[in-house]
């Protein structure tokens, strides 16, 4: 039994089309089962012609890789929401002997679940970063924005704070769910545009790229920023498909207003967005009108934000743009800026994956589904390209622009020649490798580690090659400069102890921290001394709740580490009383104490 040509699904219209367009033969159809694909959105082809239509679309033609042989009926399918033809599984893959692990299903699940739980070990294990102590000072006192950035981060860590106490772990843990959602939503969206093959790809890409894996391990504004960006992408590409409800741009715009709260730089989503807009010319009033609502939504998330700046002199607006936009060194274009740039992009998801980012947006623009990963892709790297011309940008500030990136990776995988998969996977597992091994050091035991930090490494072989007294030299400033490193990730618990001891005994009214990483560092590993912490360099406008007022004609101890040579003296009307050098075991550079007399505040130069 059939049906009229009138009721024929328009689905199956397309794929026919496509099939045709792609073949030049005409489509023999199985009548009797069009009812039922009307219902369930299959077509099915008699096999009459199919030996000749299929073999030239599975690979099963002369020029082509061999694929299992074909049945007696093949069946396609078209996705309602990207109007892509897929044809079934069973004929398109390749067989399971000869595919990579990564297409796969259950490593995706086992890699996503192992992964995470490591990142909760190592979380709860290794000393938090510089930067980490700072939001945590920030989640001592929240508001709705700071000098840096927007609030969320904070917001965040003081959501931890409440679930598990004060611990690095608590800082940490919505960094590791962060990387959870950001493979989700990169496996997901893969998924919907290229298959289930490639979205285990993407979803592994997302999950082991060293700038995403690190990113999901510490805390910082870009964590959420990733897995903001990456759940934004999902659902605008959902939401741009003809006929697709107007509840995804409302998701977008929530997932870009989240992205907002943690960073400003999430405004590149709507950049990105107006440049698909006119790169669309079929579908331009589906994004204006989608990218409408979602920015409207984005508003009300960031509304907070724009208020607090308002009140404030829109110091963290002028503190960003100055920050990223400041021409360091007086000249039309850096060249070595744009170098470093340059290479910095190629290595940031691994050198492998990093050169096939660029060479499928660089060549695959024509497909939609490209052309819509490919806008946000470049223009979040031209953007900052632009910066570099003028200022230092540092590696991470373009990192959105590798979800995208390693989304079309992931989709355009089986065009790549076998031995650069192969090389892009042994590299991203090298990276992997060395970072676990890293980290695994920074976590072990202090007496495990002391000797490693501090122990004196012989490089006088190396003098006995051409030029050996300059290797010689530079292996030693390297070594050194790697220990001193280390123990700046694994000395602050016994700095921040030896400045509480030296406060007490003293006798200062309060403690002045020579940076704000230190600051944040003494508030997390001496929380006794949060209440009389002080920062004199743009201390005003980093910590407004701290009235420094109260410490007028008062004594105070500045504490310098790792750096030193800012003791503040000309803050101070009664001069210096004393300057010591502490050395601690283990720990590379010595900490600088420094008290002074008679503490004026209106000396201070924000």
């Amino acid at each position: 039994m059939g049906i009229p040509d009138a009721q024929v699904p328009e689905g199956f219209r397309k794929v026919c089309r496509g099939l045709v367009t792609m073949t030049g033969h005409p489509i023999p159809v199985n009548r009797k089962k069009m009812a039922d694909a009307h219902l369930s959105g299959r077509i099915v082809l008699t096999s009459a012609r199919v030996g000749s239509i299929v073999p030239r679309l599975t690979g099963s033609h002369p020029h082509c890789r061999k694929t299992p042989p074909l049945h007696q009926h093949t069946e396609a399918s078209v996705n309602a929401d990207t109007d892509q033809i897929n044809l079934p599984e069973k004929n398109t893959s390749v067989p399971p002997w000869n595919g990579f692990w990564i297409d796969r299903s259950g490593w995706f699940w086992g890699l996503l679940l192992g992964v995470t739980l490591w990142k909760f070990l190592a979380g709860w294990m290794v000393g938090l970063i510089f930067d980490e102590c700072y939001y945590w000072a920030w989640s001592l006192h929240l508001q709705a924005c700071y000098l840096d950035h927007p609030p969320l981060t904070a917001w965040l860590i003081a959501s931890g704070h409440q679930l598990l106490g004060h611990t690095p772990l608590a800082v940490r843990l919505w960094a590791i769910l962060s990387g959870v959602i950001l493979a989700l939503a990169g496996r997901s969206l893969a998924g919907v545009m290229f298959g289930t093959a490639a979205g285990n790809r993407a979803g592994i890409f997302l999950l082991l790229a060293p700038i995403f894996a690190g990113n999901a391990l510490l805390m910082t504004p870009d964590t959420f920023l990733a897995a903001s960006w990456g759940v934004a992408l999902l659902c605008a590409w959902r939401g741009s498909r003809e006929h697709a409800s107007f509840l995804w741009w409302i998701a977008t715009g929530a997932a870009a207003g989240l992205g907002m709260l943690s960073k400003y730089t999430m405004v590149l989503f709507y950049l990105s967005l107006g440049v698909l807009w006119i790169a669309s010319p079929g579908g331009r009033k589906r994004l204006f009108l989608g990218g409408l609502v979602a920015g409207c939504v984005s508003l009300l998330f960031f509304l907070p934000v724009i208020v607090w700046n308002a009140s404030h002199d829109w110091v963290s607006f002028q503190h960003q743009l100055h920050h990223g936009f400041s021409n360091e060194h007086k000249t039309l274009i850096n060249i070595g800026n744009l170098a470093n740039y340059a290479l910095f992009l190629i290595v940031l998801v691994s050198p492998g994956l990093g050169l096939l980012c660029f060479r499928t947006a660089g060549s695959r623009m024509i497909d939609e589904r490209f052309r819509f990963l490919g806008v946000f892709f470049w223009t979040v790297v031209v953007f900052f390209g632009y910066s570099a011309g003028k200022a230092h940008v540092e590696a991470n500030w373009p990192m959105t622009a590798f979800i995208s990136g390693l989304v079309m990776v992931a989709g355009d995988w089986e065009r790549y020649g076998r031995s650069w998969r192969r090389i892009a996977l042994i590299l991203l597992l090298l990276a992997d490798i060395g970072a676990v091994a890293g980290i695994s050091f920074l976590s072990l035991p202090k007496e495990w580690s002391l000797g490693l930090r501090s122990a004196t490494v012989d490089t006088s072989p190396l003098k006995k090659l051409p030029a050996g007294e300059a290797l010689s030299a530079a292996a030693s400033q390297g070594i050194g400069e790697l220990q001193a490193r280390f123990s700046e990730v694994l000395g602050p618990k016994e700095v921040s102890a030896a400045v509480s001891k030296a406060f007490r005994e003293s006798g200062a009214d309060f403690l002045c921290a020579d940076t704000y990483q230190t600051f944040g560092m003494l508030t997390f590993y001496a929380p006794e001394l949060e209440p009389v912490l002080w920062l004199p360099i743009r201390g005003r406008a980093r910590f407004p709740w701290i009235d420094e007022r109260q410490w007028a004609g008062k004594t105070g101890l500045t504490a310098e580490w790792p750096r030193s040579g800012c003791n503040f003296f000309w803050l101070y009307d009664g001069g210096t009383l004393w300057s010591r050098k502490v050395h601690l075991p283990g720990i590379t550079r010595p900490l600088t104490l420094t008290l002074n007399e008679g503490y004026d505040p209106k000396r201070v130069r924000e």
